[in-house]
């Protein structure tokens, strides 16, 4: 959310297991928006019956119950509403919800904040328009200020869409560091061809250890809080503009 705002960044990019807030990443980032810098805004969702599910029971929420949003978005039933569950307006912008299974929701308009939520399930082709990401992106050509943002829980790898752009961004990893030495690390599974990451006996589910990458010190589980609490977000490749993490 901090990278959201961070005028360098033109991109945030969000490669991350399921339900550790991805969605609500992009929900604060639309209420941001709204409140604080209000633009033509585009959300996409892998289909258009998602698009208007998150309208209904992510968006029509907090609007509702956020006092900062509550007066900015009218009510699609009230009478001189032009609100719709896919389009809302608010003073200086709009949002449109669209689906990458339906062309017609990703029709040309200018847009400066272009949102993907679960990029890896988005079809490969919106009918004969092509890539409905692409379509999208097209859409904040002409802002210099654009931004966008790209979540989604990674597929097949080497064919991922989230995994391509986690590898073109700065690729930020959540490093932790050892009790023992300090040393910092990302936590990583570990396997036969390392010394080092998450290492258990398959049979005895309490024998699970973190050996630190730098000491080979064995690191219980209950000391994990306190790595996590002392840990922070270290790129692992040059700046170009896209901040990608990795969780």
């Amino acid at each position: 959310m901090d990278a959201f705002t961070d005028p360098t960044v033109e991109q945030v990019t969000v490669m991350s297991s399921a339900q550790v807030g991805k969605t609500e990443i992009v929900n604060n980032v639309v209420g941001y928006h709204i409140d604080h810098d209000p633009c033509p805004t585009l959300l996409l969702q892998p289909t258009l019956e998602m698009a208007e599910a998150w309208s209904k029971d992510r968006l029509a929420p907090m609007l509702r119950d956020t006092p900062r949003l509550k007066n900015k978005v009218k009510d699609n039933r009230t009478k001189d509403s032009n609100n719709t569950i896919r389009q809302k307006k608010f003073p200086g912008g709009h949002i449109t919800m669209a689906g990458g299974n339906s062309p017609s929701s990703l029709a040309s308009r200018p847009i400066r904040l272009y949102l993907v939520d679960e990029a890896d399930r988005l079809p490969s082709s919106a009918g004969e328009e092509g890539d409905p990401f692409d379509l999208g992106r097209k859409r904040t050509t002409t802002f210099w200020n654009r931004k966008v943002g790209v979540v989604s829980t990674p597929t097949i790898k080497g064919l991922s869409r989230i995994e391509a752009e986690f590898e073109a961004s700065d690729k930020r990893r959540y490093f932790v560091p050892c009790p023992e030495c300090s040393g910092m690390q990302y936590f990583q599974w570990g396997g036969q061809d390392k010394n080092y990451g998450i290492k258990f006996d398959k049979d005895d589910p309490e024998s699970v250890v973190y050996v630190c990458e730098h000491c080979q010190a064995e690191i219980p589980h209950s000391q994990k809080a306190w790595m996590i609490k002392n840990g922070q977000w270290l790129a692992t490749a040059p700046f170009n503009g896209n901040a990608g993490f990795h969780l």
